[in-house]
């Protein structure tokens, strides 16, 4: 079972929807913070993150890989408006353990996210060719 759940680079709007998600979903309340930045998420620990890459001014694809050497045992779901299957496979050869698409709707996230704690590894479907 997950201890602590955060949120990073997400969307303030969309907090609120990821808060009923991770009830849906049955994960503890969750941390979150503003801004992508490894130091900060690591100091966190989460065992669950999820984190919008699509706005970073840095490779994606390098920032996962950071966050998985400094998170090496947490869950880390990738929410992303990019559902290009090339770019969810370099995504999970990174180190992301989920993908989730933005256009999910919210028991299609809780679904994802309770199937990704339960296996390891989930892709939304909308990532299929």
């Amino acid at each position: 079972m997950v201890r602590s759940c955060c949120l990073a680079g997400i969307d303030p709007a969309v907090v609120p929807m990821f808060s009923a998600v991770f009830t849906t979903a049955g994960v503890p309340a969750l941390a979150t913070l503003a801004r992508l930045d490894i130091t900060e998420i690591g100091r966190l620990s989460p065992g669950l993150l999820v984190c919008d890459v699509d706005a970073l001014e840095v490779s994606p694809i390098e920032f996962l890989r950071q966050l998985r050497f400094v998170l090496p045992e947490c869950l880390i779901v990738v929410y992303t408006g990019s559902v290009i299957q090339t770019w969810g496979l370099e995504c999970h050869l990174a180190g992301a353990n989920c993908l989730l698409a933005k256009t999910s709707s919210e028991a299609n996230l809780a679904l994802g996210i309770r199937r990704a704690l339960r296996s390891g590894c989930y892709t939304d479907p909308r990532f299929a060719a």
